[in-house]
């Protein structure tokens, strides 16, 4: 999807922010396990050149499923709150991120200004809100637990979001 090498390595970090949970929060369900994988083949996806230029469509319409899947889940509500969280910002970027322009129009001259159209919108500040507003509600999760519950599980969880929140970032920019 993207070609920079400082965008390949946001991504890594994303995908790495979505995997640190996977082993380090002890006590999560299977369904948040399965989520966190889902976002860290997502973001390693993303770095593949030469795929379909939709399949980040597909990608975000599937972490958004994933997110009500990890609703689902009642017994680790300090997990997967936070999982769902960001399978849904996620999600909602990959829906929004520009569509690869076919082969024939590409020696056509771009339109100025950033576009975005995923779905359909053309806006540029839609992802930076959607941006900013998962970096915000990943920051509250983590301030409304109470210090003596912040172990390890809710502590990786906010790493792990503020790590993808960073490799997500190109996709806003």
């Amino acid at each position: 999807m993207f070609e920079i090498p400082a965008v390949h390595a946001a991504m890594l970090v994303g995908a790495i922010g979505a995997v640190v949970p996977m082993w380090w929060a002890h006590g999560t369900d299977c369904r948040v396990r399965i989520a966190h994988g889902a976002m860290a083949v997502s973001m390693v996806v993303m770095m593949i050149p030469g795929l379909p230029a939709g399949i980040h469509l597909l990608e975000g319409a599937v972490l958004i499923g994933l997110a009500v899947f990890v609703t689902g889940e009642t017994m680790h509500r300090r997990t997967a709150v936070p999982c769902a969280v960001d399978l849904t910002a996620m999600g909602v970027l990959l829906l929004l991120a520009p569509t690869s322009a076919p082969a024939s129009t590409a020696s056509a001259p771009a339109p100025s200004g950033h576009h975005h159209g995923g779905a359909g919108i053309s806006t540029s500040w839609l992802p930076v809100v959607v941006l900013v507003c998962w970096a915000l509600v990943a920051l509250h999760l983590f301030r409304s637990t109470p210090p003596r519950e912040r172990r390890s599980g809710v502590r990786t969880a906010a790493a792990g979001s503020a790590l993808m929140i960073l490799g997500m970032a190109p996709m806003a920019i």
